[in-house]
């Protein structure tokens, strides 16, 4: 019997259904052909990723009438594309601002009837999580009403012309849902009093059933094309710090159905624990409803941090993760560039860490991110092959961080012919399973694994035909 084992290696791999992404929110967003050829994260090709969101109002500033084309949206995302990029897309009801600052729901659904309430700009001021708000602006912070009837109806009219447009898409990695609570993270605003909230029929039932009619709605009209939801408290507490008025516990049943529904859960607040006492980074509940739900769906995050914080998002096994904030153009330009970290706006809850923040060279800058390329998601690696009176048998393990959910075959090819073997499936992290094939007397054999046509990248070193490992005896 001949044993052969594959060297291996920790570089970064673009495969389907995992990795780090490329973030552009907001408004003048950056075509690929803007990136300077000689930025440090294009040349060692940090990502194959970029995900593009923009507000609904931006796309359709007049009922029915969609600004496909609109330079922040296919005017920009279309060259990342052009250049070998998959996109991950999001249109926001409610963004930053909300509409009365073009960042929100179209104000002709307002007009239309759909109820909103209006909280005052003033409140906003000097919060950590906000800082492009105008100077001089006094218009309100005008939020819709989640489970109104006109927005709703709005709503729904507006995913589903998405979903004939980008449903079935090759080059749409997903699709976030958008529309229920601010940048679509359930939360329905950021600040007080609720007095408004309860007037305009804030309750349980009211909220969950928006929710999951939101959540089916982009399931018919993407049936081909993965979702994701952004978790969070549906209403934070009118007391900074304050136990949430709805928790993340209290929308069990929408995770529920969302999970149902084959949607990844993606949550956004990583770098800051408010709640609980585990980590300073990840709120305990966080961490428990993602390792309950990780069997069943996949799951992301988001935040630039510090690499103690990521490495808690790692362990948690997440499949996808970009930075966070609302920060306008393409942020990682800003990791090279020499200016005081808290200036490069791209670095989550500074004002918590700061001294650590500082203390980062430009390098470990660089290093934090592409720790999150190489580590983000799954990664299979043939760890043997023996061949043994004819007999070749494989074993393929996952050594990611993330499982492997993707339907996949092993590809053996040899110089007269090719077979393909369907795997098992799926491989949680640190799982392998062993395939065996008969190969024609005195043929040589290379080995791939394909997820729906593609040949996956596999974490060994060996001289490669056609993303194919050689395999030498």
């Amino acid at each position: 019997m001949a044993v052969f084992h594959p060297p291996k290696n920790h570089r970064i791999l673009h495969n389907p259904g995992c990795g780090i992404l490329y973030l552009q929110r907001g408004y003048h967003k950056l075509p690929f052909s803007a990136v300077p050829e000689d930025a440090w994260f294009r040349k060692e090709r940090l990502a194959d990723k970029i995900a593009i969101h923009l507000p609904w109002c931006a796309l359709e500033p007049e009922e029915g009438r969609y600004l496909w084309e609109h330079p922040d949206w296919e005017g920009c995302f279309r060259s990342w594309i052009n250049a070998g990029f998959k996109v991950a897309l999001q249109i926001r009801g409610m963004d930053t601002l909300g509409t009365c600052y073009q960042e929100g729901v179209p104000q002709w659904v307002f007009d239309a009837g759909a109820a909103f309430i209006d909280e005052p700009i003033d409140a906003y001021r000097g919060t950590f999580l906000l800082n492009n708000i105008p100077e001089h602006g006094n218009a309100p912070v005008r939020y819709p009403v989640y489970w109104d009837e006109v927005y709703l109806e709005k709503t729904e009219q507006l995913v589903r012309a998405m979903g004939r447009r980008y449903n079935g898409n090759p080059n749409v990695e997903y699709v976030v849902v958008g529309h229920m609570g601010r940048w679509g993270e359930m939360h329905i605003a950021d600040h007080g009093p609720l007095k408004p909230w309860f007037d305009a029929g804030l309750s349980l039932p009211n909220y969950i059933a928006a929710h999951k009619r939101i959540l089916d709605v982009y399931r018919e009209a993407f049936p081909d094309t993965p979702l994701v939801q952004d978790i969070g408290a549906p209403a934070f507490s009118e007391t900074p710090g304050g136990r949430d008025l709805y928790g993340l516990e209290d929308a069990a049943e929408i995770f529920e159905h969302a999970v149902k529904l084959g949607i990844i859960l993606k949550f956004d607040g990583i770098g800051k624990n408010w709640h609980g006492t585990r980590s300073r980074f990840l709120e305990d509940e966080v961490r428990d409803l993602f390792l309950h739900f990780r069997s069943r769906t996949k799951i992301a995050m988001e935040n630039l941090i510090l690499p103690e914080g990521l490495r808690e998002a790692l362990d948690c096994g997440i499949s996808y993760w970009h930075r966070g904030g609302e920060s306008q153009g393409l942020g990682i330009l800003n990791v090279d560039r020499d200016l005081p970290i808290a200036e490069k706006k791209i670095y989550s809850f500074y004002r918590f860490y700061p001294e650590e923040y500082d203390a980062l060279t430009r390098e470990e800058e660089k290093e934090i991110w592409r720790m999150m390329a190489r580590e983000c998601g799954y990664r299979l690696e043939i760890e043997t092959a023996k061949l043994e009176e004819g007999h070749l048998s494989l074993t393929i393990r996952n050594s990611g961080r993330a499982p492997f959910r993707e339907p996949y075959s092993i590809r053996i090819a040899t110089d007269s012919h090719s077979v393909s073997i369907p795997g098992k499936g799926p491989l949680e992290s640190g799982e392998a399973e062993t395939c065996t094939v008969l190969l024609p007397p005195g043929e040589h054999p290379a080995a791939g694994i394909e997820s729906r046509g593609h040949i996956l990248e596999l974490g060994n070193d060996s001289s490669r035909t056609d993303n194919l490992i050689r395999l030498r005896f």
